[in-house]
């Protein structure tokens, strides 16, 4: 006996967006299930006014912080 009927499964479409906040940043993930099921399509990351990458600050050399130290010895004597 042959069961006749709709067996053509229905997919649904689903856009949404993700956002987190933080006291730097602001990230927006957004998600298509028509694109991928398993992550995010894009991603976007937006930084707020006044932020500094950390690789723009200057590192101080092994010199610098040695000449700071004698200099901290020096005052508390």
């Amino acid at each position: 006996m042959k069961i006749s009927g709709n067996t053509k499964s229905e997919t649904v479409s689903k856009k949404w967006e993700v956002t987190f906040e933080d006291e730097e940043s602001v990230s927006v993930f957004k998600y298509n299930t028509d694109v991928s099921k398993n992550g995010p399509v894009s991603v976007e990351f937006r930084y707020k006014t006044g932020y500094k990458h950390p690789s723009e600050q200057k590192k101080k050399t092994i010199g610098e912080l040695a000449k700071e130290a004698r200099k901290q010895t020096r005052v508390k004597k």
